[in-house]
Formats: C-alpha cells, sequence, structure tokens
C-alpha cells in the first residue's frame, strides 16, 4: 500500500508560531464533518481549560460559502457557548490549501478531524501531523489507518469522551511548555 504523501516544503513543524491552547479544524462546514459535535465538546473542554480557543476552518464548498441551516446552527452554539463561558470560538472561512493552510497548522495546538461518515483518508491530518500537530481523528473510515498509533481517536458523538481526550492534551502541552 501507498498511502497519500504530504507536501513536506509546506507543511513543516514551526514551533516558534505554536499558539497556546488553540484547537483547529478545517474542513467543510457540514453535518458528515462533525463540527457542531467539536463545538459540543469545546463547551466542556472551557471547564478545565477557559482560556481556550477553537478555530474552525472552511466554508461550505471550495472557496465558495452559503449560509445552510446546519452552518446557522453551528454558529448559533458558537454564540450561546461563547456568550455564557467566556470562551473564544474564531470562523475563519476558506482557507487557501497552499498560501494560508500550513501556518493554521503550525500555530495551533491540537488539530481535530471529527467526521462522522466514513472518512476516505483525510489528508488534513497527514498534513497536520507532518506540521507536528496533535491530532485527535474520528474512528471512523480511513482516519485511524492514517493515524496509526501517533493521534488520539474518538467517537466523535461521545461529546464527553471527545472533549476529555482534548483537555487531555491541552494538559499535556501545557505541562511541556513549563
Amino acid at each position: 500500500v501507498v498511502f497519500n504523501g504530504v507536501n513536506r516544503e509546506l507543511f513543516f513543524r514551526k514551533e516558534k508560531i505554536r499558539e497556546r491552547k488553540t484547537i483547529f479544524f478545517v474542513g467543510r462546514l457540514d453535518a458528515e464533518k462533525g463540527v457542531l459535535q467539536l463545538v459540543q465538546a469545546y463547551a466542556r473542554v472551557l471547564r478545565d481549560h477557559p482560556d481556550a480557543t477553537l478555530v474552525i476552518g472552511g466554508s461550505t464548498g471550495f472557496g465558495i460559502h452559503a449560509e445552510t441551516p446546519y452552518v446557522r446552527r453551528v454558529r448559533e452554539l458558537a454564540n450561546s457557548v461563547t456568550q455564557s463561558s467566556k470562551g473564544k470560538i474564531v470562523f475563519t472561512g476558506y482557507i487557501h490549501h497552499d498560501r494560508d493552510l500550513p501556518s493554521w497548522f503550525q500555530r495551533a495546538t491540537i488539530f481535530t478531524s471529527p467526521s462522522l461518515f466514513q472518512e476516505p483518508f483525510g489528508m488534513v491530518n497527514a498534513e497536520a501531523m507532518a506540521c507536528a500537530t496533535p491530532v485527535v481523528g474520528s474512528k471512523r473510515g480511513g482516519i485511524p489507518e492514517v493515524l496509526g498509533n501517533t493521534g488520539r481517536l474518538v467517537d466523535p458523538e461521545d461529546i464527553e469522551n471527545f472533549a476529555a481526550t482534548l483537555s487531555a492534551l491541552l494538559a499535556q502541552t501545557d505541562d511541556c511548555a513549563q
């Protein structure tokens, strides 16, 4: 088996720009990508890490965005979370792959790919790992094969466990920073 490869001239470790307690997601903003579950998990992460930031990158299509009922639901939940707990959720919109995506991975403390469907491969997981960014991925589709034993696998619909896994990784990165 020959796996997909990552462009190592674009995706590489760059610790000097790494941000503390930043959880990053990039992908299509639709139900099968698990963004709603991510926001639910983030709300629980804030209990242990009130200074954590969630960055949601992407749009409903490549370079285009439609304010679908699903996107409205995610934004409403995000607004509720940030108003009730003072968390910080950033929606970046579309992220250009070659020009902008590498620095988002390099800055993130954690990357997460909470797909609810049988994701065929999930190149973003390999790109995050190439940037030395820990990955919390879904136990579905090809993601377990991509991550192997280098990432954390979760059922993204088990919100408590998803949040606990993100929190544990944030705590580990805190320990390393001290």
